[in-house]
């Protein structure tokens, strides 16, 4: 219970000093994302998560180089993730479909973005095991549903691990409404080695990329946007450490194997205002261990422009 008093004290701490920034300069955001599996009534795999971001506008520069027609932008998040196997409430690992698992760590992300594309470099760092606090906010929840307590037993050990992240983003207008974006993404570290392809398709009232929250991009000028959007993709998987554990030590008490290959399905809409945002997201992967089975699961975030 001090840990989570502890991590409510440093998300409370970041808002009130954020707060004192100017509300009339328009180039930060903070925002908080709520992932949840029983937004469609599953309590299983990737069950729950909370994101908390802070994002600016980059006016020197900072590893890449400012240029005209160019933005830059930073984005640091801190976040939680809990993972669970099907079944909640067993002490038999033989009946897990996968480990339990948390994931605490804080990511910084550094966009660069132009009229028609954009690369993001980011690291993300945390730690897995009971220092993550999944298995402690899980049970806080439960309990205050008054539903039974998931057994957490034989999670994913404690561990640091480290993440390099690559992403390239080009956009295809297809008219002032409409636009097709194509995502490719790298993961190289302890935590997660993947390569992954999505491709959207946004439609409604939206600024310019540099502008519009189809990037989370932030846009000096306050504009309104009000959009939808559909996608999917590919993902292969050479290394899941939250489902097969480290290849470097042997400290976990069980752990399976990590499908190579998943594919991916979102739908959502985006809700911006000069100084809120609202963003409602349904997000579907197919399993991702042998034994697992497909998974689907809401989110919601609310941002607060300044």
């Amino acid at each position: 219970m001090y840990q989570l008093i502890t991590l409510r004290r440093i998300i409370v701490f970041t808002v009130c000093v954020l707060g004192f920034q100017s509300l009339e300069s328009q180039n930060q955001q903070i925002d908080l994302k709520i992932s949840n599996d029983k937004f469609v009534l599953q309590d299983r795999y990737y069950t729950s998560g909370l994101h908390f971001s802070y994002r600016k506008i980059l006016e020197n520069n900072f590893l890449f180089k400012q240029q005209e027609r160019q933005k830059l932008q930073l984005n640091i998040t801190l976040g939680n993730e809990t993972y669970t196997p099907s079944n909640l409430f067993s002490f038999n690992v033989n009946d897990f479909d996968r480990p339990y698992a948390g994931w605490l760590f804080l990511a910084a992300e550094l966009a660069k973005i132009k009229s028609k594309s954009a690369l993001f470099l980011s690291v993300e760092s945390g730690v897995t095991g009971e220092a993550s606090l999944s298995g402690e906010l899980q049970n806080a929840f439960h309990e205050l549903l008054n539903i039974e307590i998931p057994t957490w037993q034989d999670e994913i050990a404690f561990k640091w691990l480290l993440n390099l992240k690559l992403k390239q983003v080009y956009d295809f207008p297809l008219g002032k409404n409409v636009s097709i974006q194509n995502h490719t993404a790298f993961s190289l570290g302890s935590k997660d080695v993947y390569a992954k392809n999505d491709v959207f398709l946004f439609f409604g009232k939206f600024s310019k990329l540099q502008n519009s929250y189809r990037l989370n991009a932030l846009d000096t000028a306050s504009s309104k946007e009000f959009f939808g959007f559909v996608g999917g993709g590919y993902k292969y998987v050479a290394l899941n450490t939250l489902i097969q554990g480290s290849p470097f030590n042997d400290k976990d008490p069980f752990t399976t194997i990590a499908e190579p290959h998943v594919f991916s399905l979102q739908a959502g809409s985006v809700l911006r205002t000069k100084k809120h945002l609202f963003k409602l997201e349904f997000n579907y992967n197919t399993k991702e261990t042998p034994l697992s089975e497909s998974h689907l699961y809401g989110a919601l975030t609310f941002g607060f422009i300044f």
